[in-house]
């Protein structure tokens, strides 16, 4: 095992962090505030930055260890008869960039955090759940399992619970708990997508015997090469339908994990929690859990495709339907951030927007390039939550500024309405230019790293042939041109033209210890690129492949394909992955950056080119034809129509079902009312009368032939001697009775 014997530090550095938060460090905030909040925030960041250290040290005794991966069993945790999964830690190429990424980005915020959550009276709870939250978010991408991951998978969904809702107490002006009903709208919708994981797992074990991941995917192949069928009680089915269903189930809990078509709707609202939670869970870690869990499954998709096995009724395998759910996602939620006045509910479609780039990306077999660009969004949307954090901070700063300290809950300042902006690049210079790199990485404007990691997805979907890969790749450049438009606007509004409220004209520039960790995202939205950089020729690609020499390009590729399975299965014939271009395409390339570069100037230029007054006046995009965007279907119909629709039905099966037919009827008249009748006829009856009444009887009897008995001992001689007489006479009477009348 050797040096991958640390690996359990991973988990136990993060723990060390929760159990001080949690246990004594708000007796050192409390004690004095100063001091109390940097043992609190750098305790807990000190322990983030060691795990980072850990994954480092992994990732350098991989490459050392010829990229092979090893299994740290830390005990037995499940065996019953054939079910048995370890508590294993699976240290491979895949598992260690979800690591760095994990701690790398958890670092970064934790640092902004202390910064950021200073003075808040719970500021001990807040690190206590952020590093709850790597300790989870690593369980669930080291485990060797099923089961292991979904312990992180929902350790995950509960500190995303009370990570949103951690400002539970704070209501809106119409008295609405906002922050709690965030969170529970989170819960349950990630609930939906558990349900799916559940069902996938029990119908793994029943078909392969096994939640590990090795001995599933040997199966799997094994099973698929020959032909065999999948037994359920006198029912059978074939390899490929069976994991049809499996992975299909795989898509819905990724859906709810990482917020694709129909179950998104939890992560706009999500935003009410504080930003660094917003920065680290959902746009850098939490929320691509279900990428990770469709490249993990990489065999399982790649068999699905190569059996041709559909799903039935729609006649597209489970594959494609996860890449369309992603296309059509990214569409949808890029048009929707079009009519977002909140800088964050800007930046969470967007984050649901690229998600399903990733998921298309994985869904169409590009597997490194989702992850690749999975990495760059962790770097870019990071960083520009955590800069939103700092324009809102600033925002607050003048806001205080202009009402003297007057604190007044009825205010209806909002410093996170873009609308209240303008002019902030002046104020804020180090956030506005941090800003603008993470805009313009995000809009995949070249050279920063979401022009390299979004073009490859966009080259994947072009160059492979069928009307699905096709439709995706419209679709996809679809999204493309929103994302930039909606930078674009948002850039606009919060940072250029003159300032359109009194906060805005008063608002200052960050602490350092807020814009230092922006500056290190920020270098890592420029350069990211440089983890997968295509060749500029297929020549040159040749040339390197033969030479087995890639240097700094397809690094990403070079790391990653030892963890994906399904290359070496290409290699031997047995499936056949799409094929992801290993150079740049520079057709794809140029409409992309052309239709980027279009979009920003048709935002700044065209649509938002006379700059407003006051936060009173009417959006530009009011007045375009493409305002009907605002009233989506997909944006409206839940909140308007379903919402509403589920509501109604809650309160029918909660009141109607429950309470009045289960609860009132069924447990008090039917069971409640039974028992006590009963009770009552055993107790009354049984009881009283049968059993009661026999023994009373019996003492009765008793009482009254004792009591006749008594009256014949007198006491006196001459009574016994004529008892004696009389007693004598009768057996006289009886022996001589047969002699005399015989």
């Amino acid at each position: 095992m050797g040096i991958f014997g640390i690996a359990p530090l991973l988990l136990v550095f993060p723990l060390i962090g929760v159990l001080f938060n949690g246990l004594v460090g708000r007796r050192f905030v409390e004690y004095n505030r100063e001091t109390g909040e940097k043992w609190s925030g750098w305790f807990g960041s000190i322990m983030a930055l060691s795990a980072l250290a850990v994954a480092g040290t992994l990732l350098f005794a991989l490459a050392g260890h010829e990229f092979h991966a090893e299994i740290v069993v830390l005990f037995d945790w499940i065996h019953v008869g054939e079910f048995y999964v370890p508590w294993a830690m699976q240290v491979d190429t895949l598992s260690v960039t979800m690591m760095l990424v994990v701690t790398g980005v958890g670092s970064l915020i934790h640092i902004y955090a202390i910064g950021y959550m200073h003075g808040d009276p719970n500021f001990s709870r807040f690190f206590t759940y952020l590093n709850l939250f790597l300790f989870f978010m690593l369980i669930l991408v080291t485990g060797n399992n099923y089961l292991m991951l979904f312990v992180g998978w929902e350790g995950v969904g509960l500190c995303s619970f009370l990570l949103i809702g951690f400002w539970f107490d704070r209501v809106n002006a119409k008295g609405e708990a906002m922050n709690a009903n965030a969170a529970r709208k989170a819960f349950v919708a990630n609930r939906v997508g558990d349900l799916a994981m559940i069902l996938a797992m029990s119908l793994t074990f029943w078909t392969f015997k096994s939640l590990e991941f090795q001995p599933v995917f040997d199966s799997a192949v094994e099973m698929f090469e020959s032909g065999h069928m999948v037994h359920f009680g006198a029912l059978e089915a074939t390899l490929g339908g069976v994991l049809t269903a499996i992975t299909a189930l795989f898509l819905m809990g990724a859906a709810g994990k990482s917020a694709q078509i129909p179950l998104y709707v939890w992560l706009p609202d999500a935003m009410a929690g504080p930003t660094p939670v917003s920065a680290l869970i959902h746009a850098a870690t939490m929320v691509t859990s279900g990428i990770y869990l469709i490249v993990r499954s990489n065999v399982l998709f790649e068999i699905v495709r190569e059996s041709g096995s559909l799903l039935p009724g729609i006649g597209i395998s489970s594959p494609d339907l996860v890449a369309l759910t992603g296309a059509a996602t990214a569409v949808i939620a890029g048009l929707i951030a079009f009519t977002q006045f909140d800088i964050k509910k800007v930046l969470a479609y967007s984050t649901v927007s690229q998600l399903g780039f990733m998921i298309a990306a994985v869904g169409m077999g590009a597997y490194v390039a989702g992850m690749f660009h999975l990495i760059t969004h962790a770097f870019f949307k990071a960083l520009l939550f955590l800069s939103s954090g700092s324009v809102i901070h600033g925002m607050e700063h003048g806001h205080h500024h202009i009402s003297h300290g007057h604190h007044d809950d009825h205010d209806p300042f909002d410093p996170q309405d873009m609308r209240t902006m303008g002019g902030l690049r002046h104020k804020m210079r180090t956030t506005y230019i941090v800003y603008m790199i993470g805009s313009l990485a995000l809009a995949g404007i070249v050279p920063l790293a979401g022009f390299w990691s979004k073009d490859e997805i966009l080259a994947h979907a072009s160059k492979n042939p069928g009307p699905i890969f096709f439709t995706i790749y419209i679709m996809l450049t679809v999204a493309a041109f929103c994302t930039a438009f909606y930078m674009g606007r948002q850039l606009k509004m919060v940072f250029f033209g003159k300032p359109r409220h009194a906060a805005a004209e008063h608002a200052e520039e960050s602490s350092p210890l807020m814009t230092r960790p922006l500056m290190v995202l920020a270098a890592l939205a420029v350069l990211g690129g440089l983890l997968n950089f295509p060749f500029f020729s297929e020549a040159a690609y040749e040339a390197a492949h033969e030479a087995h020499d890639y240097g700094i390009n397809l690094a990403l590729e070079h790391w990653l394909e030892h963890s994906i399975p399904a290359f070496e299965l290409t290699e031997e014939g047995i499936v056949h992955m799409p094929h992801t271009p290993t150079w740049i395409q520079f057709d794809v390339a140029a409409i992309s950056t052309i239709l980027a570069v279009a979009a920003l100037l048709i935002a700044v230029f065209l649509v938002y080119r006379n700059r407003w007054q006051t936060a009173d006046e009417r959006d530009p995009l009011q007045s375009t034809p493409i305002w009907w965007m605002a009233v989506l279907p997909f944006d409206t119909l839940y909140m308007k129509y379903l919402i509403p629709l589920f509501n109604r039905l809650g309160d029918f099966l909660a009141y109607r079902i429950d309470w009045n037919l289960w609860h009132n009827f069924f447990h008090e008249r039917v069971v409640r009312d039974t028992f006590v009748g009963f009770s009552n006829f055993a107790s009354d009856v049984l009881d009283r009368q049968g059993v009661d009444g026999l023994v009373n009887g019996a003492g009765q009897v008793a009482r009254w032939l004792s009591g006749g008995l008594r009256l014949s001992q007198t006491g006196y001689a001459r009574t016994y001697a004529l008892g004696i007489l009389l007693g004598t006479v009768a057996l006289l009477a009886y022996f001589l009775w047969p002699f005399i009348f015989g």
